[in-house]
């Protein structure tokens, strides 16, 4: 199973989350809850082979 690490940080840099899920569907759904507040975010994207 592939799982994708996640980490969200706002405009400025600033950390906000980091998660990994195997589901994009939650992974929108997580972002987009802090997209709510925070609208202009940078999401990036890894593969976690841990």
């Amino acid at each position: 199973m592939n799982f994708i690490r996640y980490r969200v940080e706002d405009e400025d840099g600033t950390f906000l989350d980091e998660f990994t899920t195997n589901s994009p569907d939650v992974a929108d759904e997580r972002i987009g809850r802090i997209r709510k507040y925070r609208p202009n975010l940078t999401v990036t994207k890894a593969d976690d082979t841990n």
